[in-house]
C-alpha cells in the first residue's frame, strides 16, 4: 500500500502543501509536465477571473524545491461560507475535490464559529475565504487525488509561537481558529518564534490525515519539498 507522509518539521501551510505534493508527484511521474501544467489546470478548474498562478523550482537553506506564488485582484475578501460553497459548486474540480473541498470549509467555519460564538453560517471569512486559499485547498485535493495514496499519516505539528497580525488584530501562536482546528492533534514549538501553521496548512493536515505519527517502515519512493 502506498502511503503518503508529511513531514512538518517546520510547520504547514497551504502553499507549501501544494509545492511538496507537486515535487513528489514529479519523483513519481518521472517528469515535470504536471507541475508545468498545473497552474493552467486549477485556474480554469476554480473559474474564476483574473487568478494567477505561478509554480517556480526555488531555495531555502539551501534546498531546493517548489515554491507557489498566487496573485489575484482581490484587496480584503469577506465571504460567508454560502459564498464559498457556491464557488466550489460551479468550479470544474471532479466530484471528489468538490466533495472534500466543501467539507473542509464547512470544518474551517465550524473551527471560526466556536472562537467567535456565532454559527458556522454567520462567519465572514477573511484571508481563508481569499481565492489564494481556495487554490490552495482545492488543488491539493486536487493533488491528493491524482497521488491517490492508501493511506496518510502526518507528523506531530510544530506551530511555532509568538504572535500575528490578521484581519482580527494581534493574536497569540498558533492563532486561535488554528488551534480549534488541531484540537487532538501533537504538537510541538521548536525554531525563532513565528507563524508556523496557518489556519489553511491546519485545516490541511487534519482533512488529510489518517494518522499522526512517526514516518512509517517501508521503501522510499518519492520525496518533495515545498518552500
Amino acid at each position: 500500500m502506498r502511503v503518503l507522509y508529511f513531514d512538518c518539521f517546520a510547520g504547514i501551510a497551504g502553499d507549501m502543501t501544494l509545492g511538496a505534493m507537486l515535487d513528489v508527484i514529479d519523483g513519481l511521474e518521472g517528469s515535470k509536465d504536471f507541475a508545468d501544467a498545473f497552474p493552467a489546470s486549477v485556474t480554469t478548474a476554480l473559474g474564476v477571473p483574473d487568478v494567477g498562478v505561478r509554480v517556480f523550482r526555488d531555495r531555502r537553506g539551501g534546498v531546493s524545491g517548489y515554491r507557489i506564488e498566487i496573485a489575484t485582484q482581490e484587496h480584503h475578501p469577506h465571504r460567508h461560507l454560502s459564498d464559498v460553497l457556491d464557488i466550489i459548486e460551479r468550479s470544474r474540480f471532479s466530484p471528489f475535490v468538490k466533495e472534500r473541498g466543501a467539507a473542509a470549509f464547512r470544518r474551517l467555519a465550524e473551527a471560526e464559529g466556536s472562537v467567535h460564538g456565532v454559527s458556522p453560517d454567520e462567519i465572514h471569512f477573511h484571508e481563508v475565504g481569499a481565492i489564494d486559499c481556495l487554490v490552495d485547498v482545492l488543488g491539493s485535493f486536487m493533488l491528493l487525488e491524482r497521488l491517490a495514496p492508501g493511506r496518510v499519516v502526518c507528523s506531530p505539528l510544530n506551530v511555532g509561537a509568538g504572535t500575528v497580525k490578521c484581519a482580527h488584530g494581534l493574536l497569540p501562536v498558533p492563532a486561535p481558529a488554528t488551534s480549534a482546528l488541531l484540537a487532538g492533534v501533537p504538537v510541538f514549538v521548536a525554531g525563532e518564534p513565528m507563524e508556523r501553521v496557518t489556519p489553511t496548512g491546519a485545516l490541511l493536515a487534519t482533512m488529510f490525515a489518517d494518522e499522526f505519527g512517526s514516518l512509517p517502515a517501508g521503501k522510499l519512493i518519492a520525496e518533495g519539498r515545498g518552500l
